[in-house]
């Protein structure tokens, strides 16, 4: 049995409760009140009753102010329609107007229909078709709309604003117009204060000069800079990029590419890959690291080239140059090298390897202090070998046939090496073959020798001026013999297949090497 004092403090609890109760309903629920109208008329005989209010109506609830022509009320259900000329004002910085409302007092929730235009502060939102939740300060359209902000014009088929928070929701049919591009999306944020546009679905932003696809980013309409990070693509009539994620700056005109980055040069066929790529495009400029591969494209094969890093600039002449520093490989079928930097520029058409370049081709290793492949139409014309030229074909297991000079100029025709132009202190040293039978071996010195190649093989030598020179059969061949100054046979260097360009071996020509062993060493070094 409870005792009456807790009967008493039971009760007095429940009262407080109730009381708080009624006081919360009472606060949402709180009545729709008409403050003014040139005539008035109450519909008793209707159920619920009708209050007809006409000309000049003003409207208040809480702190919302409604402003018509002409209004119906529901005061029982606590609802009204306004016609014409609706006004409401909420939260003093949100206007909206329209031809006609339908509001629901206990909800605070308006349905604005024909000619509705909402305005918060720089903000202006036109359509046929607003609710706008009065507690939570969001406006809703569905049946499209116009957003225009100081800098920009953006429409929609499905649209929320949410006024506290400045931020604006689209979804279908999404387009956004500024002075600098055109963007059409499926689903975009935007937040009205930082002025900042969130990509949430497919989405393109089409400029003058480039075109840009994206699923996911970012963009800042006001400081132009943005980020992308889903399926993204960049295209302009030269060239295309992609990559995990891109970063533009279009004040500086920069943009930084991030993983799997694939630029693709449409105009000349050539593809830059690698994990970070760089672009000025106010320069022209492009630098691409960070397991960095270069791919020219030919009808008949393509060459694969990897360094530490790629570069494309625009020479004096506007012409593209590429540039490739710093264990430089490549491989294409007909045609591999190594050297540490490499220059292709496409006002000539040549590619030139620096720097202990090693270029293997139809089973002939060349080296030299520079070489230059010279190309026409995609296809090789001429090697250009300078300084220290040496030429090295392997004539069975334990013979090479060798030729070196100063200067060499390789004539290509069909991507073969059918000519070869040795131009100061030539040597050959080569075995004549007679019914896959090695004669012996040939060694002769001439300052200018041209070689004619066939099959691969040595096929005549012409010696242009007179020949120094002997022809020792194969058993007074001696060990030292074999070799002419300099020689070196680099097969473990060469790219086997295009795989192998990431495969980096340290190459030290022989000549330099004996050159450091031959200087003396400096005091107090061991």
């Amino acid at each position: 049995m409870l005792s009456t004092a807790n009967r008493y403090i039971i009760l007095f609890l429940t009262g407080i409760f109730c009381l708080l109760n009624l006081s919360a309903s009472a606060q949402k629920k709180s009545k729709v009140q008409i403050r003014n109208s040139n005539t008035a008329e109450f519909i008793m005989n209707t159920n619920p009753a009708i209050n007809k209010f006409l000309g000049d109506v003003f409207i208040t609830h809480g702190d919302i102010k409604m402003y018509c022509d002409s209004a119906y009320q529901v005061k029982e259900l606590n609802t009204l329609e306004a016609f014409g000329n609706v006004h409401i004002i909420n939260a003093d910085t949100v206007h909206i107007y329209g031809d006609y409302l339908k509001y629901f007092g206990n909800t605070k929730f308006a349905e604005l229909r024909n000619n509705v235009k909402l305005q918060n502060k720089s903000v202006t939102v036109t359509t046929h078709f607003l609710d706008f939740d009065m507690n939570e300060s969001v406006g809703y359209y569905y049946n499209g709309g116009k957003i225009v902000d100081a800098k920009n014009v953006l429409t929609s088929d499905i649209g929320r604003y949410y006024t506290k928070q400045e931020l604006l929701f689209f979804k279908d049919s999404v387009k956004a117009v500024t002075t600098d591009y055109t963007l059409y999306s499926d689903t975009l944020k935007y937040h009205t204060v930082s002025k900042v546009a969130f990509i949430l679905g497919p989405t393109k932003i089409v400029g003058e000069k480039e075109t840009l696809y994206s699923e996911n980013g970012w963009y800042n309409t006001q400081s132009n800079i943005s980020q992308f990070f889903k399926n993204t693509t960049l295209d302009s009539k030269s060239y295309q990029i992609k990559g995990d994620s891109i970063y533009l700056d279009r004040n500086n005109e920069l943009a930084r590419i991030f993983k799997n980055v694939e630029l693709r040069d449409t105009v000349n066929n050539l593809i830059l890959k690698g994990n970070y790529l760089e672009t000025f495009k106010n320069t022209e400029e492009a630098l691409m690291t960070d397991s960095a591969v270069f791919i020219q494209i030919t009808e008949g094969d393509s060459l694969f080239l990897h360094s530490d890093t790629l570069k494309i600039e625009k020479d004096t002449a506007k012409f593209e140059r590429i540039k490739a520093f710093h264990h430089v490989k490549f491989y294409r079928k007909d045609m591999q090298g190594i050297c540490d930097s490499m220059v292709y520029t496409m006002q000539d058409s040549t590619i030139r390897l620096f720097n202990n370049p090693v270029l293997w081709s139809q089973q002939n290793q060349m080296v030299a202090d520079t070489i230059g492949i010279q190309t026409k139409n995609e296809a090789i014309r001429y090697l250009h070998f300078r300084g220290s030229a040496f030429l090295t074909a392997k004539e069975d297991t334990t013979f090479y046939n060798q030729i070196k000079g100063r200067n060499m100029l390789g004539h290509v025709k069909e991507n073969k090496l059918y000519k070869l132009d040795i131009r100061g202190n030539g040597e050959t040293l080569y075995y004549p073959v007679d019914k896959k039978v090695i004669m012996g071996m040939n060694i002769a010195k001439s300052s200018n020798i041209n070689i004619l190649i066939e099959n691969n093989k040595i096929d005549k030598i012409i010696f242009l001026k007179k020949p120094d020179g002997n022809m020792y059969p194969l058993f007074e061949v001696k060990k030292e013999m074999k070799f002419l100054k300099d020689f070196q046979w680099l097969d473990e260097y060469q790219p086997k297949s295009k795989e192998d360009i990431f495969i980096w071996k340290q190459y030290t020509p022989i000549r330099k090497l004996n050159t450091l062993q031959k200087k003396p060493l400096k005091k107090g070094t061991l």
